[in-house]
């Protein structure tokens, strides 16, 4: 059962989220966290650009199972968003110009703010709405921590975004932010519209006129 004094430590997480840039932050019970082992299929088919190749995706995250197993452990979770508006309707986007943005080179330099067009610069904008998100919850994840909860767990939705692109797996290399970096909600099975559903924050599928990314802290 959830004391006073836990309530208190949850709304100064919520409230630092909001701080620090978040669109929306809620704190829920874990068993509300949806898990799916066809959303971690997804992965696969049809074959995400970033399965095998992101040290953050599928396959070097933990499996379903083993995932399953540690959010059992956990009694609460904060939810936390960020937004980023579209100059257009998504259905107006052509399908090529979404998958350019999941791809090196034209990804780095749609990022980096290269590309000129509002589809571009719809882009680099979700790009910078992600990478907000990592920060917010890297940093309640900490907060999290000195409050009395050591075993807080963030992740993230969809692929990471910290590096223009990874150095992935078969370069040799490790990861260049592993203390910033995090897994793949859907990479460990988290069926993220469900879970949202669950807290009270649903988003729209397909968006329409933003792109909501969404995070989670796990707290012990």
């Amino acid at each position: 059962m959830e004391t006073k004094a836990e309530a208190k430590k949850l709304k100064q997480l919520e409230k630092l989220a909001i701080e620090k840039g978040a669109y929306r932050a809620k704190a829920f019970s874990a068993r509300g966290v949806a898990i799916d082992a066809r959303v971690r299929m997804k992965c696969q088919i049809p074959l995400c650009p970033h399965y095998g190749k992101t040290l953050t995706c599928p396959p070097n995250v933990p499996t379903v199972e083993e995932f399953k197993k540690a959010l059992a452990c956990y009694r609460k979770t904060l939810l936390i968003q960020t937004r980023s508006p579209l100059s257009g309707d998504m259905d107006a986007y052509d399908k090529e110009e979404v998958i350019k943005f999941f791809t090196a080179p034209a990804k780095i330099s749609i990022a980096k703010g290269g590309d000129k067009t509002e589809e571009g610069k719809d882009f680099h904008n979700v790009r910078v709405s992600a990478v907000r998100l990592h920060k917010i919850v890297n940093e309640v994840e900490g907060n999290a921590m000195t409050l009395g909860f050591p075993y807080a767990l963030g992740l993230l939705g969809g692929e990471c975004m910290l590096c223009y692109e990874c150095v992935g797996v078969k370069s040799g290399q490790s990861c260049h932010r592993p203390y910033e970096a995090r897994p793949s909600m859907e990479g460990v099975g988290i069926d993220v519209i469900r879970t949202c559903v669950k807290a009270g924050l649903p988003f729209d599928i397909p968006p329409k006129t933003e792109i909501i990314w969404s995070g989670l802290v796990l707290i012990d």
